[in-house]
């Protein structure tokens, strides 16, 4: 399945404010669901190629993919270096903000981790985040 980034809207069939049941049908509910942190007010879906997080009445807030066919303006991010994908959002949003474990682009809505930047930007990414607004304010 391909998931196409669309900046604040979604990643392929997953749009944010979608409720849980629809997401669930996008992916023949073949999911996992669990509690992501001890103190998580809400349940997380894991569908293997990524986690849905979802607000208190159960309205996909995020997606965080950790494999798969995610695309950036037509661009592969998995399997691509760090500092690759590093250029690709460089060269539509200036205003990156780096952190020790990857960036995240406002401008658009995306977050990379890569807990090994620093060190290795040569590695391949870990995971690509996809939020909506205000998620992490």
């Amino acid at each position: 399945m391909e998931f196409k980034i669309e900046p604040y809207i979604g990643a392929g069939c997953v749009k944010f404010g979608m409720n849980k049941e629809d997401i669930r049908k996008c992916f023949n509910y073949q999911f996992k669901e669990y509690k992501k942190t001890p103190i998580s007010k809400t349940l997380t879906d894991d569908f293997g190629i990524c986690h849905i997080y979802y607000k208190t009445n159960n309205i996909c807030e995020a997606i965080e993919f950790f494999e798969g066919e995610v695309l950036f303006y037509e661009q592969r991010l998995f399997k691509r270096p760090y500092e690759e994908v590093c250029k690709i959002f460089e060269s539509y949003d200036i205003s990156l903000d780096f952190n020790d474990v990857g960036f995240s682009s406002f401008k658009f809505g995306v977050g990379i981790f890569a807990p090994f930047s620093n060190d290795e930007p040569d590695k391949p990414i870990e995971s690509v985040i996809v939020f909506e607004r205000g998620y992490y304010d």
